[in-house]
């Protein structure tokens, strides 16, 4: 059971000491404004100790209280300014992985472009060869046809021109060759067929 307090050990608190001086002080200034013939300073001697009393009991009241509240008041501070420097650190943290990524982004992109480039230079240069190879192609055929057109022309030229010798030699050979000449070049022919079918 808690021990219950008599009314003298609660006069025993700072308090109480104040309001006693201050009420000594009151009465000691008022006694000696008295003797010096001072009536309205002695009003205003209490009145100083009455303000003085009445300002330590307030101190006394409010400090509870004003203490709370500025312990209170500076945990939210403390705590505010922790969370704020976590979000500082969050922040920056961030930063540093977005620059992070940005850099790597533009290294990325750096590659992709080197790599867009020799994969264009390689395609043209293939796209090239493939070209030469066509023309090449397309030459050696051209130049096969060409030679196959003039083989054809030179063919049908000397059928031709050979066509034409026989006819001319036909025309000339029966102008100039007599009935004695058939009968003899047919009986010369028989011969030959006769001496061929005999061997």
């Amino acid at each position: 059971m808690p021990e219950k307090k008599n009314w003298l050990s609660r006069l025993n608190h700072p308090l109480t000491y104040w309001i006693i001086g201050l009420t000594i002080l009151g009465w000691v200034l008022s006694v000696i404004f008295k003797k010096l013939g001072l009536d309205t300073a002695t009003a205003s001697a209490w009145q100083v100790a009455n303000f003085l009393i009445l300002l330590t009991v307030l101190y006394y009241l409010a400090k509870g209280p004003a203490k709370d509240y500025l312990v209170k008041r500076r945990e939210t501070i403390a705590n505010d300014i922790m969370e704020a420097q976590k979000k500082l650190e969050d922040l920056e943290k961030r930063y540093e992985e977005v620059k992070y990524r940005f850099s790597w982004i533009e290294d990325e992109i750096e590659a992709i472009d080197s790599q867009f480039r020799k994969e264009t230079e390689a395609e043209r240069a293939r796209m090239m060869q493939e070209a030469k190879k066509q023309i090449e192609r397309i030459k050696n055929e051209a130049e096969f046809t060409a030679k196959q057109e003039i083989k054809s022309a030179q063919a049908r030229l000397k059928e031709e021109a050979i066509n034409k010798a026989m006819k001319i030699a036909e025309e000339i050979l029966r102008k100039k060759i007599t009935a004695q000449d058939q009968i003899r070049l047919f009986e010369e022919y028989l011969k030959e067929v006769e001496s061929a079918s005999k061997q």
